[in-house]
């Protein structure tokens, strides 16, 4: 009961900095999604189920404060989860490559999955400017970030096992 508690507050705090500070910073028309990182890197390091539950309780909140339909995010989240897990499970585990290949197609299926379901809820989608435009730019964004946040991730996990 304590981790659902620690888990809606870093979601809290995820989803807030997501939608306040990094909503305003773009560079070359893509968008960093902090929360599609952490939940790659948490499906990685954490384990499947407390990646899920995170999706879960974040994805309301990104949407009450990204001005979305409530429940349009849930999928589009949980679906870059189960990717990471597959993937890093029976193909590639947590080798260099992975995380950051699973953050740029889990940035463009969550973009994907987000657009498809706007448009069946009627909303009108340029889908080649957007995806063009916003989803590519922020996918190699997002991708690039990864790399970032990783690194020092297998750094510090490889210390901390020759210390032990």
């Amino acid at each position: 009961m304590f981790r659902i508690f620690i888990f809606i507050l870093l979601a809290l705090i995820l989803v807030a900095f997501q939608s306040s500070v990094l909503n305003s910073l773009t560079l070359a028309g893509g968008h960093l999604d902090i929360i599609i990182i952490s939940l790659i890197m948490l499906t990685l390091y954490g384990s499947f189920d407390l990646a899920v539950l995170a999706s879960v309780i974040a994805a309301p909140l990104l949407d009450a404060l990204s001005g979305l339909p409530l429940g349009v995010s849930i999928i589009p989240l949980v679906s870059v989860v189960l990717l990471t897990h597959w993937g890093g499970k029976t193909i590639f585990g947590t080798r260099l490559g992975w995380p950051v290949v699973v953050i740029l197609l889990g940035a463009l299926l969550a973009g994907l999955i987000t657009l498809a379901e706007l448009a069946l809820l009627g909303w009108d989608m340029p889908w080649n400017d957007l995806i063009l435009r916003s989803l590519l730019p922020s996918a190699l964004l997002n991708a690039i970030a990864g790399l970032a946040i990783y690194l020092p991730i297998v750094i510090f996990s490889e210390r901390r096992e020759t210390h032990l």
